[in-house]
C-alpha cells in the first residue's frame, strides 16, 4: 500500500469543499502516479490537467499511467509537451509541462472542460509553474469558482504557501521504504568532483542494487563516466541521464539493469522528482546543481555550480526508497548539510523575466498585480521592459504591439520568436534569412559549440549536422514551411543575430567590447580582432563577460535592414577625461554611439545645468572644495530634524542629493568650467534650504560654538549618533557646576576636559559630580606636572581662566 492511499479519501473530501488544496507527500508516496490515476478511475473529475516541471518526468509518467490503463498514450491518459502532443476526445488526464498550461490559459481563460489542475513538484518553483499558478488563480477568481487547484510536493514551504493560497493542507506521512544516510567528509572541498568515482566504487562494494548519482551537469557526468572507465566494473553498466539527451538513451538509462548486472545512472537533477528508475536503492548525492543566475548588468544568464538546498537533498534521497529500503551517500559532512538553505531560490527571483512580462502583457495585467508567490524586483522588470522594447514587442508606452502578438504566438523564447517572425518579413529583400534564422535557433537550442565564430559553427552543422542539431532544426523548418537550402545565407548573419540579441550588438573598446546595454565584455583571443562592431549570440563565464560565439557586423547593412534599432539624440554632457562639455548630435544603438557630430545649436543653459547635476549626482557633494566645512552643518541639520521634526525637514547629505535639482540648480546657470564648479559656495547653497527664521532657530538649538566661563568660544563637535562633544581645557570651566544642555535638553553634551597641553584628562556629562569626586586625583597629579597653572581646591566655585597663575 502506497502512503498516499491513506489520505486519498480525506484529500477528495477537502477538494470538494475548497477551491485550492495543498498536498505534502514524501518521495515515493504515489502522488504523481497512483493519485491522478485513482482520480481518473473513480470519476471524481471529468478532465484533469497535471503540470510536471520536467519533460522527461512528464513523458514517463504518461507512459506509465497509460500502461496501467492498458492503453497507448493519447487515450484516457494524454501528454502535451513541446513538439509532442498525444491527446484525444477520450482523454481524461493530460500530463503537460513547460509553458503548455500557460498557453492554454491564455487561449482559453475559462479552461473550458477542465475541472482540476494539479501542480506537481511545485517546490521546484520554475517560472512556468509560478506563471501558470498565477493565471489559474485569476481564472478561478474571475471565471471559474468551480475550478479546483491541487498544489503538491514532497518538500513544500507549507506555512508560506498556505498563507499565500489561503487553503487547507493535507499531509501524507511516511515514505514507501526507509533510507539510511551516510555522510562523506571531504579533505579538499574544491576537488569534490574527484571524490565521486571512488565513492561510487565504495557504494558498489558496500551495498546491493543499482546506484543513482546526482551531478550538476553533462560536463561532470562525462568526467565521472571517464573516471569509472578505469575501474573493473564487469557486472555494472554506467548510463548517463540528462535533459538534453536522445530519448532512446534516456529510456535506456531508466530501464532496469540487464539480468545479472547492476546499473550506475549518472544524472542531473532531471531525476530528482517524479521519476522512478528500476532497481535503484542507492543514491550518491554530490550536493551540487547547475543554477541559472541572471546578470542584470550584462543581460546574460550564467550557469553556475552551487550547493543544493536541504529540501532538494531530501528529494534526491527519496529516489533510494522508491522500490525497497535504500541508502544515500551525501558528499560532505552533516554540519555542512545542516548549514544549507532550507529551499532553493525560485527561478523568478534569479532569471530573465522577459517571457513572464510578455505573458502578463498578453494576459492584460500589470506584472506587479499578478498573484505571484514571489514578485520579481523592479530592476528585473525594468531590464525586461527595455529588452521587449528593443525587440519591438512593446511600444514606448509599454503596450503590446501587433508584432508582439505575433511573437507570442510562436510559443518560444521572445528573442528567438522575434528573430523568426522578422526574418520571414525580411525574406523578400534578404533571400535565405528565414532558413538561416532556423539554423541559428537550432544551434542555440542544441548548445553545440564548434567555433566561437558563428559563421564557421553554422557552416559546420550545415555540411555535417549532428543528430541533436537536426532534431532541433527540423521542427522549425517544418513549421515555417522551409526546406534545407543548397547554400546557407550566412552573409545575413549579423542581421539575424541583431533580431534576437539587439542588446548584444557590441562596439570595440580597448581590448574588449561594450554592449548596446552598456555592459563591457572581453574579446576572444583569436576572433574579431579587427572588427569594430560584432553581434554576440552567446555570453557567459565570470560576470557574463566572456564571448562564447559572435560574428562581425556591417553597420551599414544593419541600418538598411533594421532602422528601428537606431535612434537620434542631441546630447549635452560633461566629458570627464577632456574636462569640457560635449554638445553633439548622436546616432545610437541602445547605449552604443555609432556616429557623433558637433551640434550646430548653441549650448542650452538648462542642458548644461542638467549635465552639471548629473556629474554631481555621480560624485556626490565631495566634488566641492568646501565639502569639509559643510559636513558640520549637515550634521546639525540632521539633528535638528530629529529633535524638532515640526520645525525642520530632513536635510542630510543623501536627501540633498535626492533633490539636488531643486536647491542647487539656480547656482549652476553661470558655471561653465569644472574648476569654477568646484569653487561653488556649497555652504551658502545648503543654507538656502532654511529661511532666516529657521537659521536663527538652528543656531539657538544647536549652536556652532558655546561660551565657557573663561570667556572663550569653543566649537562643539556634533555627531549623528551619540552625544555632542565639547573639548575644553579644565581651567576654562572652573565655576561651571551644571553641564550645559543642548536642543532644549534633548541632546546631551559630553565634556572632554583637557590638560594645559590639550591632552584629555576626563570625559564627563556630570560636572557637579566630577568636581566632587575624581577631580581630587586629577588635581594631585596635575599640580606637580603643571605647577604654573591654577588647580584650586574648590573648582566649582573658583574663577575660570585661560591663563597661567602669574597672569590671572
Amino acid at each position: 500500500m502506497l502512503p498516499i492511499e491513506s489520505v486519498y479519501n480525506s484529500l477528495i473530501d477537502t477538494l470538494k469543499l475548497h477551491s485550492c488544496v495543498l498536498l505534502q507527500a514524501p518521495p515515493g508516496a504515489g502522488k504523481s502516479t497512483w493519485l491522478p490515476l485513482k482520480m481518473v478511475r473513480d470519476g471524481h473529475f471529468k478532465h484533469i490537467i497535471m503540470l510536471e516541471p520536467r519533460r522527461l518526468a512528464a513523458r514517463n509518467i504518461a507512459s506509465f499511467l497509460a500502461s496501467q490503463q492498458q492503453e497507448s498514450i493519447g487515450a484516457s491518459i494524454g501528454l502535451r509537451i513541446r513538439n509532442e502532443v498525444k491527446v484525444s476526445a477520450e482523454t481524461r488526464l493530460e500530463i503537460v509541462t513547460e509553458g503548455v498550461l500557460t498557453r492554454r490559459l491564455q487561449n482559453d481563460p475559462e479552461l473550458t472542460g477542465v475541472d482540476l489542475v494539479i501542480f506537481d513538484e511545485f517546490h521546484e518553483r520554475s517560472m512556468a509553474a509560478d506563471t501558470a499558478l498565477a493565471l489559474a488563480l485569476e481564472t478561478q477568481a474571475a471565471f471559474r469558482e468551480d475550478l479546483k487547484l491541487l498544489v503538491m510536493s514532497a518538500t513544500l514551504d507549507t506555512h508560506r504557501y498556505q498563507a499565500f493560497l489561503e487553503c487547507p493542507l493535507v499531509v501524507c506521512e511516511g515514505r514507501s521504504f526507509p533510507v539510511d544516510t551516510i555522510y562523506t567528509s571531504l579533505a579538499n572541498e574544491t576537488r569534490w568532483l574527484d571524490a565521486i568515482a571512488p565513492l561510487i566504487r565504495q557504494a558498489l562494494h558496500e551495498q546491493d542494487g543499482s546506484v543513482l548519482v546526482f551531478l550538476p551537469g553533462q560536463k561532470e557526468i562525462t568526467h565521472v563516466a571517464q573516471s569509472l572507465a578505469g575501474y573493473e566494473l564487469s557486472d555494472t553498466e554506467v548510463a548517463p541521464l540528462y535533459g538534453n539527451q536522445d530519448k532512446r538513451l534516456q529510456q535506456a538509462a531508466i530501464a532496469p539493469a540487464k539480468t545479472g548486472y547492476r546499473k550506475v545512472v549518472l544524472t542531473t537533477n532531471v531525476a530528482e522528482t517524479s521519476l522512478t528508475i528500476e532497481g535503484i536503492r542507492v543514491v550518491i548525492d554530490s550536493g551540487k546543481r547547475k543554477v541559472a543566475q541572471f546578470n542584470l548588468k550584462s543581460g546574460v544568464t550564467e550557469l553556475v555550480t552551487a550547493s543544493i538546498s536541504r529540501s532538494s537533498a531530501v528529494q534526491r534521497a527519496g529516489r533510494a526508497g522508491r522500490i525497497e529500503a535504500g541508502v544515500v551517500y551525501r558528499l560532505g559532512s552533516r554540519d555542512q548539510f545542516e548549514r544549507r538553505e532550507g529551499h532553493d531560490t525560485p527561478e523568478i527571483l534569479s532569471s530573465d523575466i522577459s517571457s513572464l512580462l510578455l505573458e502578463a502583457k498578453v494576459w492584460g495585467s500589470d506584472i506587479r498585480a499578478l498573484p505571484l508567490l514571489d514578485h520579481p524586483s523592479e530592476i528585473q522588470i525594468q531590464q525586461a521592459t527595455q529588452l521587449l522594447k528593443m525587440l519591438e514587442i512593446l511600444d514606448n508606452n509599454e503596450k503590446l504591439t501587433t508584432l508582439g502578438h505575433k511573437v507570442y504566438q510562436f510559443g518560444t523564447e521572445p528573442r528567438l520568436a522575434h528573430m523568426l517572425v522578422k526574418a520571414q518579413q525580411l525574406e523578400t529583400e534578404y533571400s535565405g534569412i528565414s532558413t538561416l534564422a532556423c539554423y541559428l535557433v537550432a544551434l542555440i537550442e542544441s548548445r553545440i559549440t564548434s567555433s566561437p565564430e558563428l559563421r564557421v559553427a553554422l557552416q559546420a552543422q550545415f555540411e555535417r549536422p549532428t543528430k541533436l542539431f537536426s532534431q532541433q532544426l527540423m521542427p522549425w523548418l517544418k513549421r515555417l514551411r522551409l526546406t534545407k537550402p543548397h547554400v546557407l545565407a550566412t552573409e545575413h548573419l549579423d542581421i539575424t543575430i541583431a533580431l534576437a540579441f539587439p542588446d548584444r550588438l557590441a562596439k570595440r573598446r580597448g581590448q574588449g567590447f561594450v554592449l548596446a546595454n552598456g555592459a563591457g565584455v572581453n574579446s576572444h583571443e583569436s576572433h574579431w580582432l579587427g572588427s569594430d562592431y560584432i553581434a554576440i549570440a552567446s555570453l557567459g563565464g565570470h560576470k557574463g563577460q566572456r564571448i562564447f560565439n559572435a560574428t562581425d557586423v556591417s553597420i551599414e547593412q544593419l541600418l538598411q535592414a533594421l532602422p528601428y534599432l537606431f535612434t537620434k539624440q542631441s546630447v549635452c554632457e560633461f566629458d570627464e577625461k577632456k574636462e569640457r562639455f560635449l554638445h553633439e548630435d548622436r546616432t545610437l544603438i541602445g547605449n552604443l554611439v555609432i556616429e557623433a557630430t558637433p551640434s550646430s545649436q548653441k549650448i542650452d543653459v538648462a542642458a548644461r545645468t542638467q549635465a552639471w547635476l548629473m556629474l554631481i549626482e555621480k560624485y556626490g557633494l565631495k566634488l566641492f572644495k568646501d565639502y569639509d566645512t559643510v559636513l558640520p552643518l549637515l550634521t546639525r541639520m540632521t539633528l535638528a530634524q530629529r529633535y524638532s521634526p515640526l520645525e525642520f525637514v530632513e536635510l542630510d547629505e543623501q536627501s540633498l542629493l535626492n533633490n539636488i535639482a531643486t536647491w542647487l540648480a539656480p547656482y549652476l546657470s553661470d558655471i561653465k568650467q569644472l574648476p569654477q564648479l568646484k569653487k561653488l559656495a556649497l555652504k551658502e547653497a545648503v543654507l538656502s534650504q532654511l529661511d532666516w527664521q529657521q537659521q536663527q532657530r538652528l543656531d539657538a538649538l544647536l549652536p556652532k560654538k558655546i561660551t565657557v566661563p573663561s570667556g572663550s568660544n569653543i566649537t562643539i563637535d556634533y555627531q549623528i549618533d551619540g552625544p555632542a562633544k565639547l573639548s575644553v581645557r579644565m581651567q576654562e570651566v572652573y565655576g561651571l557646576v551644571e553641564t550645559p544642555k543642548l536642543c532644549n535638553g534633548q541632546l546631551p553634551l559630553l565634556m572632554e576636559l583637557l590638560s594645559p597641553a590639550r591632552r584629555p584628562l576626563q570625559l564627563t556629562q556630570d560636572l557637579r559630580h566630577f568636581w566632587q569626586s575624581s577631580y581630587k586625583d586629577v588635581q594631585k597629579e596635575m599640580k606637580g606636572r603643571y605647577p604654573k597653572h591654577f588647580w584650586p581646591d574648590d573648582p566649582a566655585n573658583a574663577q575660570a581662566t585661560n591663563r597661567v597663575k602669574s597672569r590671572m
